[in-house]
């Protein structure tokens, strides 16, 4: 009971500091998403790939939660509403699920994120489809065994040559299948922006998307590498990936 209340503690704490180190990330811009004035920042990056090993579904959920209540405050542009906090949680939750083999529960709330996408009529309009070529990735990264397995292990054992791809995948499945499916939500249904006049930014722009996407994972997985295999080196065991490492060896006895 003491050590599971230490370990609460830590990862407490940790989630605190994670939080604020974002918030101050977000005024640090990385690229604006085109016909609106939001601007996606150093924060998002650094919440996709590091927040559920660092600190695993619960804290990491809680975590972006207070960092999406904080983050329009610190950099109004940002800004998506009221529900702007929905995003960095559910990036943070889709990742730590998937990190922690909670993947039936991470496919049923992406399948609800999907069912609610495709329920608005603008995701019918023209050529609007397209865009969701993200989501079938993720689909195929958390749903697909092989996939899944090799990301939770490549991560737990954090082998430098595997890491860096194993972390850009879970980077993606908080990005896309976390922040950008719930984001794209409240744009269409809260904010009004699945119009034909707002067409022009949304399938036109896919291939735009497409590269600064896996560019944000790709820095996320770069950042994640190597604060996860230096915390590694130094000896550090507080994260909660070091957590996956007894329950994996479990499993194989």
């Amino acid at each position: 009971m003491a050590t599971r209340y230490s370990t609460n503690t830590v990862l407490l704490a940790l989630a605190s500091v994670w939080a604020a180190l974002m918030s101050a990330s977000a005024l640090i811009p990385a690229y604006p998403i085109l016909g609106t004035p939001v601007v996606v920042t150093l924060s998002s990056i650094l919440l996709a790939s590091l927040t559920s090993p660092l600190l695993g579904p619960v804290w990491g959920t809680l975590s972006g939660f207070v960092f999406g209540w904080i983050v329009p405050y610190v950099n109004p542009t940002t800004q998506m509403g009221l529900l702007t906090f929905l995003g960095p949680t559910m990036a943070a939750l889709m990742s730590g699920l998937v990190l922690f083999n909670k993947w039936k529960m991470a496919t049923a709330i992406f399948a609800i994120q999907m069912l609610v996408w495709f329920s608005h009529p603008f995701a019918w309009y023209e050529l609007m489809p397209i865009i969701t070529w993200q989501y079938w990735l993720v689909l195929v990264l958390i749903v697909v065994p092989p996939i899944r397995n090799w990301i939770i292990n490549s991560i737990n054992a954090r082998n430098s040559a595997s890491l860096p791809i194993a972390l850009w995948c879970l980077a993606w499945i908080a990005r896309i299948g976390g922040d950008i499916a719930t984001s794209n939500n409240n744009a269409v249904w809260i904010l009004n922006w699945g119009v034909p006049t707002m067409y022009p930014f949304w399938a036109p722009m896919t291939l735009y998307y497409a590269i600064t996407d896996s560019l944000n994972c790709f820095a996320g997985a770069i950042i994640g590498s190597t604060v996860l295999l230096a915390l590694k080196k130094a000896n550090i065991r507080v994260l909660a990936v070091d957590f996956l490492e007894p329950r994996r060896e479990k499993q194989k006895q």
